[in-house]
């Protein structure tokens, strides 16, 4: 059974894993306890919201507690831990309280209620067709779902109006839902309708309350259901890599990074604003320098919604070419981005596998990295390297993790975007040409319309028609 500690719900390990396989070996002393499974290992820590996951580090919602030798898990990162440990899909559903391992097919029951005037419409609709059973009882109407297993979103909602005093799900065997009635209650008609397959249950006042003609009053139209609120994603923060003294890679014709970030992020800003409505800011709009502490401390001053930094390449091999993107990692993809990061003030590699269990060292920089943001920021890292390779007809390097400082400690998503090789003597060209900044900049904002059209999607939000083309 779940406990509360704090604001969290948590499941003890011990009671979760013995039944999918899942040995435990827990190291109290070391404050310490790892999970394996065919091979598979998962690293947890007391008081410590990150667990590792095959040498990864994971967010977790909450600390991980070890209480009097039992170890406790946030109920909601179960599954951020359990599915790469078992190599199939996990999922915990919270109304249930079940955990679902594995393709299984469970109907997920939302429940909807309306008051207007003298009617109550209660809606239950579910993913996929199921068997509602109503009945009719002295103070109440109950709906039971004969399946084994239903994942039901929703608790309890109290009426107003006097016709139904409680809509809450009780669960158990049936998946019980009870509506409580009010002393205004007279009727109920239920019927069900397909796409999507639901059930509406309509609660009518009594005659006498009805309307003061003594006629029963039509049942009024349900109230429709808020909007969702619109998308937080509003306010970007653009940085142009480098300036002032600290110039960057130099090109063989001389040309300079510093300028080329400067030119494409202000070009960016403008077509951010004007193509996507978007509020954007610059962390230098002038030839000066900031730090790079400073640089992600100006997007959480502004609260951001998105940190991009811009940046030109440079590599010793004549020959390289093309764009890359970037999010923050702990350890670099391969050498030449470890390389790369350390150029750009990298923070110092630690090896969280060679750090002694529950050492601080192996977490410190990931409590105050962004590391909540990272699945995010690796989804905008593809959609702008997906359209920067489109847009230029160069080649594609891909997406690559490496330990920017310029992106440590950003509290939103954050890239850093080498758009090509300074390096490269004809890619320096086309860096310092306006026409070819342009098609960059164009490539960036659709990638953005497009994470931005893909978080909305996530988040159950409409999306947000853009003022122009791009």
């Amino acid at each position: 059974m779940p406990v509360i500690r704090g604001d969290a719900e948590y499941l003890p390990l011990e009671q979760v894993l013995p039944s999918v396989g899942v040995r435990i070996h827990s190291d109290a002393a070391g404050g310490a306890v790892t999970l394996s499974c065919q091979g598979r290992e998962v690293a947890l820590y007391n008081k410590k919201s990150l667990a590792s996951v095959g040498g990864d580090l994971r967010l977790l919602s909450a600390p991980a507690l070890l209480e009097d030798g039992r170890w406790l898990v946030p109920a909601d990162s179960v599954s951020r831990m359990l599915g790469p440990l078992l190599g199939a899909p996990v999922e915990y559903r919270k109304a249930s309280r079940v955990l679902v391992v594995g393709n299984v097919s469970v109907p997920k029951v939302s429940v909807n209620a309306y008051v207007s005037g003298d009617s109550v419409r209660v809606v239950l609709e579910s993913s996929e067709k199921v068997p509602f059973r109503v009945l009719q009882e002295e103070g109440r109407v109950t709906v039971s779902i004969a399946r084994d297993l239903v994942d039901v979103g929703f608790q309890q909602e109290r009426l107003t109006g006097g016709i139904v005093d409680l809509v809450r799900f009780v669960g158990g065997k049936e998946n019980l839902f009870a509506m409580s009635l009010g002393k205004r209650f007279q009727q109920l008609k239920a019927f069900e309708q397909d796409g999507p397959p639901r059930l509406v249950l309509e609660f009518q006042a009594s005659t006498a309350t009805a309307s003061k003609g003594g006629a029963p009053a039509a049942a009024a139209a349900p109230a429709p259901p808020r909007a969702p609120e619109e998308s937080s994603l509003r306010t970007v923060v653009i940085d142009p890599g480098h300036g002032g003294a600290e110039v960057g890679a130099k090109g063989p014709g001389g040309t300079l990074e510093k300028d080329v970030t400067l030119g494409i992020a202000r070009k960016l800003r403008a077509s951010l604003t004007s193509n996507l409505g978007l509020q954007v800011f610059l962390t230098r709009d002038g030839d000066v320098e900031v730090s790079l502490d400073e640089r992600t401390a100006i997007a959480n001053n502004y609260k951001a919604d998105l940190f991009v930094s811009i940046h030109a390449n440079a590599s010793r091999s004549h020959g390289a070419s093309g764009s890359e993107v970037y999010f923050l990692a702990y350890q670099a993809t391969d050498d030449e981005s470890r390389r790369l990061a350390q150029e750009e003030g990298g923070v110092p590699p630690v090896d969280p596998s060679t750090a002694p269990a529950g050492s601080d060292l192996a977490l410190i920089l990931w409590d105050m990295a962004q590391a909540e943001h990272l699945e995010e920021s690796s989804s905008l890292a593809s959609r702008l390297q997906e359209e920067l390779a489109v847009a230029t007809g160069h080649e594609t390097r891909g997406v690559k993790q490496a330990p920017f400082r310029v992106l440590v400690g950003a509290a939103m998503p954050a890239v850093l975007v080498e758009v090509a090789f300074i390096s490269h003597p004809e890619e320096e060209k086309l860096l310092g040409s306006d026409e070819y900044q342009l098609k960059v900049v164009a490539a960036l904002t659709r990638g953005i319309r497009k994470y931005q059209s893909e978080w909305q999607r996530r988040a159950g939000l409409p999306a947000t028609a853009s003022r122009g083309g791009s």
